[in-house]
């Protein structure tokens, strides 16, 4: 059995979406995943309500209840730091506007002192913005990277992930991006394992 937390010290950064799009990848690997909605807002267990309406079958379980006999828990949380989390292995999204970036950069070096091992994701990028593309190449070159789509929030809007979606424009480079993200977290989980 793993964790996985999905954090930030800033809101809007887009945890949620990744922690539902990973809960699918993971899903669809033939783990049994639970995604575990800590947020007051419960953006998860909203878009659990959404797939139900749109009768879609979720290949994991959104919740915000302490459950057992899963391989995989990821944990969706508030902005803000924890005081504790289930497990050492964090992803952290990142947003490249400075203040995002300021925040982002506060909160990594407090949980690095605690021990945790860090993924961090460059999200929301605009590769079409000059600052942002500097930004990532001064401080976050080896980072996995997520785009600023629409498709990610029309996908939520629907009960449905980049994972099991109907063909549709662009989704090949969503899919290829939370690979990226899935490639670097296997390796940090691996690592922590050890």
């Amino acid at each position: 059995m793993k964790h996985v937390s999905i954090t930030s010290p800033k809101g809007g950064v887009g945890k949620t979406m990744l922690a539902i799009n990973l809960a699918a990848s993971y899903a669809s690997s033939g783990l049994r995943v639970c995604l575990v909605d800590h947020d007051p807002q419960g953006s998860v267990l909203v878009f659990g309500k959404i797939a139900q309406k749109a009768e879609v079958e979720l290949s994991f379980v959104p919740t915000n209840a302490r459950v057992s006999g899963f391989d995989l828990y990821i944990h969706d949380h508030p902005p803000g730091i924890q005081e504790q989390y289930p497990g050492q292995v964090l992803v952290m999204p990142v947003v490249l506007d400075a203040p995002s970036a300021t925040v982002h950069l506060r909160g990594k070096t407090v949980l690095q002192e605690r021990g945790h091992r860090i993924l961090e994701v460059v999200s929301r990028f605009r590769a079409d913005r000059a600052q942002p593309r500097k930004v990532r190449q001064e401080r976050y070159p080896h980072c996995p990277v997520v785009s600023d789509r629409t498709l990610y929030s029309n996908l939520y809007g629907r009960g449905l992930t980049v994972i099991d979606a109907p063909p549709v424009r662009y989704l090949d480079r969503a899919q290829a991006e939370i690979a990226s993200v899935r490639k670097a977290l296997d390796a940090l989980l691996e690592g922590a394992v050890r």
